[in-house]
């Protein structure tokens, strides 16, 4: 049988409704259910639920697509994506129909991990990312600025190298359901690996295609315990004020000044996060504590939109939004309620005039205060 629920509800306007599971055994969208799922996880790689991946991470990882049918070991690989941290996830999405393709697919994925340092390093992913993409009429790092807009794109792929030099990889089966089987072998070998991990994404589909569809996307394989021991083994540094301080003396001088005052806000209005990366970065906490704006050493701003980090719930967040409109540091196109993360400000710390840069400021008082408004009240 099938894990997961038969259907979901549909609470609108007091009326409560069903939409059953949809078997995608005869595919979805035109397609077989393979090829079904493989547009899917291109056109929408945000169905990769990050926030399952790392279920109390600050910034659960996002993801780009480098390309559709990657090649490796003399095989493709038929989705390689990357996470904002440079990790590769590659993506191999099969039917999952009898014992035979289960135990296959397991070590098909496995394989291609083993040949992925030998066959991508030295700057062949991104040959490959960047011909695929070139062939589609786009840049790929305009690709990539569009979904990690926070990036120094240079410290990006060095980050990349390093990365599968030290074969940390996301290995990811998909499939409509996971069976008990293979998701028993999925949990051993993310237990037992120490810098690769591999899960299961199962996506389920509800509705009609000709009206309301649901994807529900799971994550097979993951516990926070394994989540933890990997972050404590990484590279990822945790920075703190003073070692901010340090980095931000090797940058230029005008970044430099406006990340340092940025810095020193924060600290007076004590809503200053560390962040664990491996690369400077800080956060600015909103009144539930929770982060809401990442600051990166690049001075490219990004906003988190989901609405548990916010105390007023969606109405808090949308002024808060749209007050950052009014100084034309958020694009108006942006709508909160359809994005979650990576929305960077329309301009950097340093592209700011002193008059916007202290407008930003005042906004932030508002909605970025924690204890001290607790202190306070």
């Amino acid at each position: 049988m099938p894990s997961g629920v038969d259907e979901v509800y549909v609470l609108s306007q007091g009326e409560l409704s069903a939409l059953p599971l949809r078997p995608m055994r005869s595919g979805l969208f035109g397609k077989s259910l393979e090829d079904a799922l493989q547009y899917i996880l291109e056109q929408h790689p945000a169905v990769i639920p990050g926030s399952q991946i790392d279920p109390a991470g600050e910034d659960p990882p996002r993801f780009a697509l480098l390309r559709r049918e990657m090649p490796v070991g003399g095989w493709s690989l038929d989705h390689l994506y990357v996470d904002q941290f440079g990790v590769l996830t590659l993506v191999e999405t099969k039917l999952l129909q009898n014992p035979e393709s289960r135990r296959d697919v397991v070590g098909q994925i496995i394989e291609y991990a083993a040949n992925a340092k030998s066959e991508w390093a030295s700057g062949k992913a991104r040959q490959y990312a960047s011909e695929f993409w070139s062939k589609r009429g786009k840049d790929l790092d305009e690709v990539l600025q569009d979904v990690f807009p926070e990036l120094d794109l240079v410290r990006f792929w060095d980050e990349v190298e390093s990365n599968l030099e030290e074969s940390r990889l996301r290995l990811i089966i998909a499939a409509d359901s996971i069976r008990p089987e293979v998701r028993r072998m999925i949990e051993y070998l993310n237990t037992e690996m120490e810098n690769a991990e591999v899960l299961g994404l199962e996506l389920r589909v509800y509705g009609e295609e000709d009206g309301l569809v649901i994807l529900a996307p799971r994550i097979v394989g993951q516990t926070q315990a394994i989540v933890d021991r990997r972050k404590g083994s990484s590279n990822a540094i945790i920075w703190n004020e003073s070692k901010l301080r340090e980095s931000f003396g090797q940058i230029d001088e005008e970044s430099a000044n406006r990340l340092i005052q940025l810095l020193d806000w924060s600290v007076q209005n004590d809503c200053f996060l560390e962040s664990r990366a491996q690369l400077p970065s800080f956060g600015l906490a909103g009144k539930t504590g929770e982060r809401i704006i990442g600051v990166p050493s690049t001075g490219k701003l990004y906003l988190f939109f989901e609405l548990g980090k916010y105390s007023g719930g969606s109405a808090e967040r949308d002024q808060f939004v749209n007050a950052l409109k009014r100084l034309d540091l958020i694009s108006p196109q942006i709508v909160p309620s359809e994005v979650t993360s990576g929305r960077n400000f329309s301009r950097s710390l340093s592209e700011m005039t002193e008059e916007t840069f202290e407008g930003m400021l005042g906004i932030l008082q508002s909605y970025c205060q924690t204890r001290v408004n607790q202190t306070r009240t």
